[in-house]
């Protein structure tokens, strides 16, 4: 009787030993499925992180581009230094001061200069174009002033093509880079939704909105299912 009440304990022990050591086990598993979780999220953070600040300085440099042809390269130029001296105008002593102003005049003065350049030439090209209108009139070589006039047109015209191949350019750049992170993290995201399955911890896809230059996408961390 004495050996059954051992035997009996000793079955209890080793069940109890077992039941420990498995539970354990799987709390050992969780923890690491959710450890996994939380790194990869971060992971997957950092490459949203990256992207955006590829996207900006995209978007800058789009927008700066955009500028060059409305406006003309040197006075975009002048423009953005006009902005930097006016910045530093604002702490700067009386001396500095009086010499930054003089800087903002000289700057002034080569706006007014450049952007009356930039206006004459537009301004003959359209009286150009008003001289052989009028000669068409007169009948001479109509075909002849008809291909002048087309292409003072298109000279007219070119910002507008240059306009839409920049945009073309950025938008395929962009959609790039997007789709890029896009599949990146999902790949991230499925591998660890798998690895934390097989520790027996249940997580999907948390869809995230993200702003990447002029455009919102989902990318998607994960969310561990309670």
């Amino acid at each position: 009787m004495f050996r059954k009440v051992i035997s009996l304990a000793m079955v209890l022990l080793l069940t109890v030993s077992f039941g420990t050591s498995t539970f354990a086990s799987m709390e050992r598993d969780r923890e690491e499925a959710l450890e996994q979780i939380e790194k990869t999220n971060i992971d997957i953070d950092k490459e949203i992180s990256e992207a955006v600040v590829k996207a900006d300085e995209m978007t800058g440099k789009f927008v700066r581009d955009l500028r060059i042809i409305e406006e003309g390269k040197e006075v975009v130029k002048l423009k953005e230094k006009k902005a930097k001296l006016e910045a530093e105008l604002l702490g700067a002593g009386a001396e500095h001061a009086i010499k930054i102003r003089a800087e903002l005049n000289k700057i002034d003065f080569a706006l007014v200069e450049e952007t009356g350049e930039i206006n004459a030439k537009i301004a003959d090209i359209n009286a150009d174009i008003a001289e052989l209108n009028a000669s068409l009139e007169f009948g001479k070589d109509p075909q002849k002033i008809t291909e002048k006039i087309t292409a003072l047109e298109n000279k007219l015209d070119q910002r507008s093509v240059l306009y839409s191949e920049r945009t073309r350019k950025y938008t395929e750049e962009l959609d790039k880079l997007i789709l890029e992170l896009y599949n990146e993290t999902l790949k991230m995201s499925q591998e660890t939704i798998k690895k934390a399955a097989e520790k027996g911890v249940q997580a999907e896809c948390s869809w995230t909105l993200v702003k990447l230059g002029n455009q919102w996408v989902w990318i998607d961390p994960i969310r561990v299912q309670y």
